[in-house]
């Protein structure tokens, strides 16, 4: 009986602690009578904020809430970065920032009490840093609420977003490491000047452009790197990027470089000028791309890089070699480039190009247009070779065209103007240059005066042509070069010797292909004791330049082919193979012992 009346007493103690417990949880949980409406906020915040590599910027945010519309309770809000809202702000704005990496931002604390009928909250800590920013960018972080605790009656403002404008911190080059991994930036015609004071002797200091720089107003501009021993060693990337209205009339090497000991790459110059005061080698870019000493490992490479502009080269009386990169490309390559200039020179050795070139040197994908005007030794591509015959470190020209006009006196061609030993007759050398898969398709070859001016050696009176040699690709080579698939333009206005009546026999005719066991075959022409021109074959009738060089196999992946002329991509992915030969292209036609 007394169990039963244990188990009656307890019920109602049970059913008064329910209760209780109701009760107090009602009490904990009560219900919002106001509705609150919020935006964030950011403290601070300058227009733009510089983020420093290495260093962390942290930012205060806030929730506000609209006048009269708080909340009567506190409550608990959390923010987020809100990447949608980017494209909105630049559409609103008429901007183009672009949306922040989320390695340049984190929330160190992301909550704030917003406490109650408050109008601000306390601040959560966003920290920024330039990890995964690239120079000259302005990125824009929208930071929105993500979430709120403790009511459910809370809305967001129409424009709830602030927005945190900032950029990696411009670093001026004297301020840099000038390393690899941390090159110095340039940004300003003030900056490239600033360049010559980072150089060091034995090493090699790397620069990036990080924009396109106009240098009007840059009237004394000092090579880099024109000092004996030349041991300025340079890396530098264009970065794609524009240099315009570059001058120099600096007497030794006039030039952006002076001597290149070093690397540059993914740079176009344009509206570049360069006089040459005096007696000197120049070029646009460089009086030398290297040393021919190659044991100093003094070295010159370029690679996509661009060059329209102009150099006056007839101040010089004594010296010789210009060209729209080099005066004297001693050692080194260009690969992927070109050069849109007019050369003018009264002396020897000039090329759109190099003027003169020593050994272990490459030329390919590359192309030349413009006027290039000199006395002897005038190509389109290489005005000559300093002559070495070491057919175990050849010159290579390959997968090149040119569309430039060329005018000098003696060994002047579409691509190569003097390619053999300057001690010997082509017969007897064996100097191992190479001209392969290349296209003269210049407009006119011309020879229009006189070697001598003075008239002593080569008079017209006395019918003296031995010294005029001409050629549609090389104007003098040696006989026993390799010259292999090369094309000119049928349409050329060839005229060598127009001011004798010599003409018809210097005329373009096709020849085989050439290699040191199949030498070169030309058509003796009388009282031209020197005439050793390589004309290569002429294009099919109708075809254009862009269809002869997918003809030849040249690759798709630096080439586009789509107009009538080629046209260099962008950087190659290194991926690919060069294409096959293009049937509807300019297919080689001759053996090689037909002659």
């Amino acid at each position: 009986m007394k169990k039963y009346i244990s188990y009656i007493l307890l019920i109602p103690a049970l059913l008064l602690g329910i209760a209780c417990t109701e009760k107090e949880n009602g009490q904990q949980q009560p219900v919002a009578k106001m509705t609150g409406t919020y935006y964030v906020g950011a403290d601070d915040v300058a227009d733009v904020l510089e983020l420093s590599v290495g260093r962390a910027k942290t930012i205060l945010v806030r929730a506000y809430a609209e006048e009269d519309k708080v909340s009567d309770l506190t409550i608990t809000i959390s923010f987020k970065a809100d990447p949608d809202a980017a494209e909105a702000y630049n559409k609103a704005h008429g901007t183009s920032y672009v949306m922040s990496p989320g390695s340049a931002y984190e929330f160190a604390t992301a909550e704030a009490m917003m406490p109650k009928y408050g109008k601000a909250s306390t601040s959560a800590k966003l920290k920024l840093t330039a990890s995964g920013l690239e120079d000259g960018i302005t990125y824009i972080l929208p930071l929105t609420i993500d979430k709120v605790t403790g009511t459910d009656k809370w809305e967001l403002a129409e424009s709830p977003q602030a927005y945190v404008l900032f950029k990696k911190a411009y670093v001026a080059p004297n301020a840099g490491s000038g390393t690899k991994e941390d090159p110095f930036n340039l940004y300003t015609a003030a900056d490239l000047k600033a360049m010559k004071e980072q150089l060091t002797a034995g090493k090699v200091t790397y620069f990036r452009l990080q924009n396109d720089i106009d240098m009007t107003g840059v009237e004394n501009w000092e090579p880099l790197n024109w000092e004996s021993p030349y041991t300025l060693g340079i890396d530098f990337d264009g970065n794609g990027h524009t240099i315009s209205n570059f001058y120099c009339e600096y007497a030794s090497y006039p030039s952006f470089f002076g001597v290149l000991n070093g690397k540059c790459y993914d740079l176009t110059l344009t509206n570049a000028k360069v006089i040459v005061p005096g007696d000197a080698r120049a070029g646009i870019l460089a009086g030398y791309c290297g040393l021919e000493d190659t044991s100093k490992g003094i070295r010159g490479d370029c690679e996509r890089v661009h060059i329209q502009g102009e150099l006056d080269h007839t101040s010089a009386t004594s010296s010789y070699g210009a060209g729209g990169f080099f005066g004297n490309m001693a050692f080194g390559s260009l690969h992927a480039c070109s050069a849109d200039v007019v050369i003018n020179s009264k002396l020897n050795n000039v090329g759109g190009l190099f003027g003169y070139c020593g050994k272990e040197v490459e030329v390919v994908d590359c192309w030349t247009s413009g006027v290039i005007t000199g006395n002897q030794r005038v190509g389109g591509i290489g005005g000559g070779t300093k002559g070495l015959d070491d057919p175990t470190i050849p010159i290579t020209i390959s997968n090149c065209y040119s569309v430039a006009t060329v005018h000098g006196t003696f060994g002047i061609g579409g691509i190569g103007g003097y390619f053999c030993k300057a001690t010997a007759t082509p017969n007897d050398v064996d100097p191992g240059n190479i001209f392969e898969n290349c296209i003269a398709w210049n407009d006119e070859i011309r020879a229009n005066s006189p070697w001598n001016a003075e008239g002593t050696v080569g008079n017209p009176a006395s019918g003296d042509v031995s010294h005029y040699s001409c050629g549609a690709i090389v104007g003098w080579t040696a006989v026993r070069n390799t010259l292999r698939n090369c094309f000119r333009n049928p349409a050329m206005k060839y005229n060598e010797a127009i001011f004798f009546d010599y003409t018809d026999a210097f005329s373009l005719y096709d020849q085989a292909d050439v290699s040191p066991s199949s030498p070169l075959v030309v058509i003796p022409v009388a009282g031209a004791n020197h005439n050793y021109p390589y004309h290569g074959k002429a294009a099919a009738s109708g075809k254009t330049l862009s269809q002869v060089a997918k003809g030849l196999g040249w690759s798709a992946s630096v080439w586009d082919f789509s107009g009538e002329k080629p046209v260099l991509k962008g950087k190659p992915t290194g991926n690919e193979e060069p294409e096959e030969p293009d049937p509807n292209g300019q297919l080689p036609d001759f053996d090689e012992n037909e002659f």
